[in-house]
Formats: structure tokens, C-alpha cells, sequence
């Protein structure tokens, strides 16, 4: 069974040709299927995720992302779990406080 990850692509309207080129191609090498191309709206582009008509919201750069945007989610990737617990940041962070 193959998963169709569903992809909505936001630019900001400065050089919006050029992004939202470099988006569609990106899109194109992960077989995602874009479910649209949203031009300066970051609020149109959430409710997309909200509505469930696509799975993660593409951009160009972080330049393009809406500076009020909501939170992210990032996972890090295995190959930094590896590092010893004495050179990760977190442990260090909780030193500090």
C-alpha cells in the first residue's frame, strides 16, 4: 500500500515565482501531491492542515514563513541520538537553570 503524502505549498508574494517553482520541485522529488499553492496566507495554509486536506506545508525558506506563525514540531533525526548524553544541549540547559 503506498501513502500519497498531501502537500500545501506557501510563498510570500516577493519573488513568488521563483519560490513557488523551487517548492513545486520539491514536492515533485518527495512524490508529494500538492493540494494547493497558497500565496501570503499563513492562516489558509493551517487551516488546510486543520481540515486535513494536507499533511505538511511546504516553504522555500524560513523567510517565507509568517513571523506570527503557530509552534512547530520537529523531530530529530537518529543519527544525533547517538551522541553521549554529557554533549547534548538539553543536559546542559538544565544545569543553567
Amino acid at each position: 500500500m503506498v501513502t500519497v503524502t498531501n502537500a500545501v505549498v506557501f510563498v510570500q508574494p516577493d519573488r513568488f515565482e521563483v519560490n513557488a517553482a523551487r517548492c513545486l520541485d520539491y514536492c515533485a522529488v518527495r512524490r508529494y501531491a500538492v493540494a494547493g499553492l497558497i500565496c501570503g496566507d499563513w492562516a489558509a495554509a493551517l487551516q488546510m492542515l486543520k481540515d486535513g486536506l494536507a499533511s505538511v506545508i511546504v516553504v522555500s525558506s524560513p523567510a517565507q514563513l509568517d513571523p506570527d506563525r503557530e509552534p512547530r514540531i520537529e523531530v530529530v533525526p537518529k543519527r544525533l541520538n547517538s551522541r553521549r548524553h554529557a554533549t547534548r544541549p538539553v543536559a546542559r540547559m538544565a544545569t543553567l537553570t
